[in-house]
């Protein structure tokens, strides 16, 4: 049921790969010298999270997931994403469960009933369970659903256990949530200070030289200059989590001139071989490395000049290979048929014993018997076909829907049976169609207008390396890793063969994406192991389809970064605050000359801005985004000369031209308000974060993936 298959996005239910413990095995290497394997894949708080249990959890919810998917296997980014996933719901899960039971947060059998199916559902049963015909919620939906559960298969029971527990963690965060929210208490001198924050304004005369006039070349950076800009700025220099700064190139397995030659005389015989074939549907999808359509596309399905062959030709046509976009085609042209995207269709559904419906004990023959008796009927009478759907139709939803099958595409397996069935009939006109679950009388309600479409064989055949091109791309990056251990050699030998160096700068340990590389985990890995040192060059990495081989530039490690190790970061930093200083000596002499600011502008060579400024607006003006100037500002009467005043990026001088004061006003209600929904939205969207923050979190995953 397509509403069960949504249910995911709000479970946080994810996935792992299966191989996961192996892939711990083969890059085991890249954690020796660390203080022993552990068996436990994290720790929160002190308790221990063991990567059996970890695994056996994930395991089970990819089950779910390709389940919910229709997928039957995961790409590697697809799982990367999915063990992220699981590892952030189980710490969220750790830390939350522990604060609900110091608070004594539950939610009760009969709350979660009434979040199920009361007069105010939770709003994950608003968004799914709604009506077909209507788009809107309708409580019968829950409870039609509720009733044929024990009917379904197991895994349907599965996936509702796990809906139910995503609306109790739902609750249960929301509850919590509101304790502190309605713990938030603004007092009324808080709003009136706040209220003329946002209403008094200033109109400032501002005057600001250019700190391009002084040239880079002039700045000689002294150590105390360094160590002022990272005293002030120290906050910015915490590292929440280790990165790695990588370089790296990549060696290209390209098709070879004689895999190219290979492969066009195969894609010969194989065409000789399609020609003959009595079967050549079968054969297109026994051979193609793409599997073969075998609905009914229109025009603009096929690759260009396929396309333009197919909708020219006749059925039977045979058409010989051909080269496109790194790929040899040919295709047989099946049939051609005048056919609608879309028909809106009705069923009433009779099941017979051993359609898998236990409680139906009527023979195939019965069932066929009334069937044609009802259809019968009804041709009399079309507009009765709702009515006598839900009087005698098995189908699970009949009591809302009356059989309404609403719109359905061509080429929809699910379908198919009726939509041949429509392609014969005329509106209000009948069929009885049998299907894997029993006899369906189907009637056409509507159809869209007739396009051509053909069904064609194609075979597929890419242009990809050979094993043999593989295992020389191989060599050549072996050989190149080999022979340049060290970072001034990989430097060297990169210009010296052509090749092009990329830059990967902030990789963080749990990344499976590198700058430009999907599927980097490994090299990942090796950048982080205790093992690997600043300036070395790493072995050749399997990089789906291309060999690449890094070397580590710099290695950051949480916490406060020192001075030492990002000097070289901040240096044109330092020398726009070395600016900004050598501006404001300058200023200080001009001002021994003159106190009017039109005048200090013409001193300087500088325009003189004029600017309204509030003390919490964005500030959108000459002055800029500096709000411990702003707050000077503030602090000022008109009339009042200011400066130099020394900001982030540059110097002012600053003239209160007038002092617009905030109208008079006793009612902050509407002040009040917007405290409480901005306060309520950063609630919701950073309580989590801050148990998070303070929480003591141990990540022993690199050791396992």
């Amino acid at each position: 049921m397509a509403i069960i298959g949504k249910i995911r996005k709000h479970s946080g239910l994810v996935i792992v790969t299966v191989g996961v413990a192996i892939a711990a095995f083969v890059i085991g290497d890249f954690s020796k010298g660390t203080s022993g394997r552990t068996n436990d894949i994290g720790n929160v708080n002190g308790e221990n999270i063991p990567y059996i249990e970890f695994n056996s959890k994930v395991e089970k919810n990819l089950e779910i997931q390709k389940e919910n998917s229709g997928q039957d296997n995961m790409t590697e980014q697809e799982s990367y994403q999915i063990r992220q996933s699981t590892w952030t719901a189980t710490i969220k899960e750790l830390l939350m469960d522990a604060e609900y039971e110091e608070l004594g947060l539950t939610v009760s059998p009969e709350e979660l009933f009434d979040q199920v199916q009361g007069k105010q559902p939770h709003r994950f049963i608003l968004q799914y369970f709604k009506d077909p015909a209507t788009g809107q919620y309708n409580p019968s939906v829950v409870l039609n659903y509720l009733k044929n559960l024990g009917k379904m298969e197991p895994k349907a029971k599965d996936q509702w256990l796990q809906f139910e527990k995503a609306i109790k963690d739902d609750r249960q965060e929301s509850k919590f949530n509101n304790l502190v929210i309605k713990g938030y208490y603004v007092p009324k001198a808080f709003l009136k200070k706040e209220y003329i924050n946002q209403s008094r304004s200033l109109n400032v005369l501002s005057v600001a030289p250019e700190t391009t006039s002084i040239p880079d070349s002039t700045i000689k950076l002294t150590d105390a200059d360094f160590q002022k800009f990272y005293d002030k700025n120290k906050i910015y220099f915490f590292m929440e989590e280790s990165t790695r700064d990588l370089d790296y190139v990549l060696f290209e397995v390209n098709p070879s001139d004689l895999d190219r030659k290979k492969i066009s005389e195969d894609v010969a015989s194989l065409y000789q071989d399609f020609q003959s074939s009595p079967d050549a549907l079968n054969f297109a999808n026994a051979n193609s490395d793409v599997r073969a359509d075998t609905m009914f596309a229109k025009k603009g399905a096929f690759p260009a000049q396929l396309d333009t062959l197919l909708f020219a030709a006749k059925p039977g046509a045979v058409f010989p290979p051909f080269e496109f976009n790194n790929a040899w085609y040919m295709a047989k042209l099946i049939d051609v048929q005048a056919r609608p995207d879309s028909m809106k269709g009705s069923q009433i559904l009779l099941a017979f014993a051993g359609t898998g419906n236990e409680n139906i004990k009527r023979t195939k023959e019965e069932a066929k018997a009334k069937i044609d008796s009802l259809m019968a009927g009804l041709k009399k009478s079309p507009e009765r076909f709702a009515e006598v759907a839900r009087q005698y139709s098995d189908y699970p939803t009949v009591k809302d829907d009356g059989g309404d099958l609403n719109w359905f595409q061509d080429g929809n397996p699910n379908f198919d049976p009726f939509f041949k069935a429509g392609l014969e009939l005329k509106p209000n006109e009948m069929k009885v169609v049998e299907t894997r679950i029993g006899y369906s009388l189907f009637m056409l309600v509507e159809k869209s207008a007739p396009v051509t479409k053909v069904k064609a064989a194609v075979i597929t055949r890419n242009i990809v390396p050979s094993n043999q091109t593989f295992q020389d791309t191989y060599m050549i990056a072996s050989t190149f890793a080999g022979q340049n251990k060290t970072a001034e050699a990989f430097d060297k030998a990169v210009v010296a063969k052509g090749l092009q160096k990329r830059s990967a700068p902030s990789v963080r340990e749990m990344d499976n994406y590198v700058m430009g590389l999907q599927s980097a985990r490994e090299l990942v890995r090796w950048a982080f192991a205790e093992k690997t040192k600043v300036g070395e060059v790493s072995p050749v990495f399997d990089l789906n389809g291309k060999y690449g081989i890094a070397v580590l530039k710099a290695a950051s490690e949480k916490g406060q970064q020192q001075l030492k190790d990002i000097r070289a970061r901040i240096e044109p930093s330092v020398k726009g605050m070395k600016k900004v200083e050598m501006l404001a000596e300058n200023m200080k002499k001009v001002l021994e000359t003159t106190k009017d600011i039109t005048a200090l502008a013409s001193k300087l060579g500088s325009k003189l801005d004029t600017s309204m400024v509030t003390f919490s607006g964005m500030n959108r003006s000459s002055i800029g985004r500096e709000p411990e100037i702003v707050g000077k500002l503030f602090t000022a009467k008109k009339g009042d000369l200011l400066g130099p005043l020394t900001g982030n990026s540059n110097a002012y001088f600053a003239f209160i031209n007038d002092v617009i004061e905030a109208p008079a006003k006793e009612d902050f209600s509407f002040e009040k308000m917007q405290q409480m929904q901005n306060f309520s939205q950063r609630v919701a969207g950073s309580m989590y974060n801050a148990l998070e923050k303070t929480a003591k979190i141990k990540d022993n995953r690199r050791m396992f993936y």
